[in-house]
């Protein structure tokens, strides 16, 4: 099992890296891209922020299942054995492993933590550590995407954009653009986020984004995958079969357009900064480049050979 490197380039929207939400792993079983969800917290019970500490959490379990499998068992026995389990059971050390192993070490930060109890985060999902993440299996010969992280395997693009984030980036774009239309006559700059670090369109979404985490893990219309510690074991995630010398990308959403090549994704982002730099016509999101900055995100870009 060998995965080759080609590109590799994480870049925080802050410019400092402990505040860096996103998070690049590459060993000898698995390659990840791991995205901490931007809080919506009232309360900011953790340090640095709730994105850091889960993409950190996700990461370290991966590389921790990364060194276990390390051992020069075969892909075959790798696939079906758990250590943690007595029973065997199919693809246990395979996603669906992977995926019980992160819930763990995400209770675990809650049953850790100086100010709140663990039964707090299981009845106030807002205040939960949330991350997102897409990881390569050389074992598995899969891509598994948990969340809306992103892949591209020969340059086919894998979409994964929630339909939540597609309704609250139209409504953004509706109060964006209406707040522009009164601004107009007024004189008025709220709708261009005059100062920074605000954005009045986001704010006003704000609330909605809150009552988006009721939909964590659920099944039905406005249901998503997301890693918070109290994911549904048979969830529906999404498996991606690749193949030897298959070109691989894996991505966070910090890449709207995502390209064949680091370069081509770099340069999409800056045609989409100077065309949309609010994220409200071309591309709407649920939030916008700040001033100052050169993103609306964390970014990471991981391209691969297998």
């Amino acid at each position: 099992m060998t995965i080759t490197v080609s590109e590799r380039y994480l870049h925080g929207k802050h410019g400092d890296e402990t505040l860096d939400e996103d998070g690049i792993f590459v060993g000898r079983t698995f390659a990840a891209v791991v995205d901490g969800v931007t809080s919506k917290s009232r309360m900011n019970l953790w340090t640095s922020s709730p994105g850091v500490v889960a993409k950190n959490t996700v990461i370290e379990t991966i590389a921790a299942m990364d060194v276990e499998t390390d051992t020069g068992v075969s892909a075959e026995t790798f696939l079906h054995e758990d250590p943690e389990q007595d029973g065997a059971s199919e693809e246990a050390w395979g996603m669906r492993a992977m995926q019980r192993r992160i819930d763990k070490a995400l209770r675990a930060r809650y049953r850790t933590h100086p100010t709140r109890s663990a039964d707090f985060f299981a009845t106030h999902p807002v205040e939960r550590l949330q991350a997102n993440a897409v990881v390569y299996s050389a074992a598995a010969h899969e891509i598994w995407l948990f969340g809306d992280c992103q892949a591209m395997i020969n340059g086919q693009r894998i979409p994964t954009m929630k339909k939540t984030d597609e309704l609250l980036s139209a409504l953004r774009s509706f109060v964006w653009q209406a707040q522009q239309l009164e601004d107009s006559g007024t004189g008025n700059t709220t709708a261009d986020a005059g100062h920074p670090g605000t954005d009045p369109s986001r704010d006003a979404i704000m609330p909605f984004l809150r009552m988006q985490s009721a939909f964590a893990n659920q099944r039905g219309e406005y249901g998503y995958f997301v890693f918070d510690g109290y994911t549904d074991p048979q969830y529906p995630i999404r498996v991606l079969h690749v193949d030897p010398g298959d070109d691989i990308v894996l991505a966070s959403d910090g890449y709207p357009f995502l390209e064949p090549t680091l370069s081509q994704s770099e340069t999409a982002l800056a045609d989409l900064k100077a065309s949309d730099p609010h994220l409200v016509r071309r591309f709407p999101s649920t939030k916008g480049f700040e001033p100052g900055l050169d993103s609306f995100d964390d970014r990471s870009y991981l391209r691969i050979t297998v």
